[in-house]
């Protein structure tokens, strides 16, 4: 009896902390941006094979080249494809999946990213207990209107589905735009360094 009693209790309160993350999500992830130029960012979903191959490709191919990027999941089983009709749908938009395979969060992922962008309460409650920095959170749908949370589309039919990407692309859009600011203090600051260091 004690340990359903205890069981019970661990639940409830991971539950009521995620219900406060999600209430939290956009100030917390205003606070990240503000924090300093995001040099190395950690895109995490449930199975790396949906949400965050998307989001971290279209990162890829539109930050800053000194912004690194990384994608992980939370599912055991890596190597897996993302699926055909998710290939395709990211095609249209300029995204290839084609090559891409999951690959499993692991502590050395979370010690390199000075920012981990997540999908929903559920990242939240994972990355908490694998003993993330609450300070390196980012909710992609913070960056956006509705909900901060963005669904996971592996049993959407493919109109929910393509609805979820375009929102991630607006979301990263914004991201995107944050991101490209933030680094021109940085880099202007680069400059004038390297000026005066040239000045005799």
């Amino acid at each position: 009896m004690r340990r359903i009693i205890d069981r019970t209790i661990r639940v409830l309160r991971r539950r009521l902390g995620a219900w406060r993350a999600v209430l939290q999500a956009r100030r917390v992830t205003e606070q990240r941006l503000r924090a300093g130029p995001l040099r190395r960012m950690l895109v995490v979903c449930y199975g790396n094979i949906y949400r965050s191959p998307f989001v971290g490709e279209y990162l890829r191919a539109h930050l800053p080249i000194e912004v690194e990027v990384r994608t992980r999941g939370f599912h055991p089983v890596a190597e897996r494809p993302s699926p055909a009709r998710h290939v395709e749908m990211c095609r249209r938009l300029g995204i290839d999946l084609s090559a891409h395979r999951s690959t499993i969060l692991s502590q050395d992922d979370l010690e390199w990213a000075d920012s981990v962008v997540l999908m929903d309460r559920h990242n939240w409650v994972a990355l908490i207990e694998a003993g993330v920095a609450p300070e390196k959170l980012l909710w992609l749908g913070a960056l956006g209107s509705g909900s901060v949370e963005i669904p996971d589309p592996y049993a959407m039919d493919a109109a929910d589905a393509e609805r979820v990407l375009r929102r991630m692309q607006r979301a990263c859009d914004e991201l995107i735009h944050r991101v490209r600011q933030a680094h021109k203090p940085a880099a202007a600051s680069a400059l004038s360094e390297a000026a005066s260091a040239r000045t005799p």
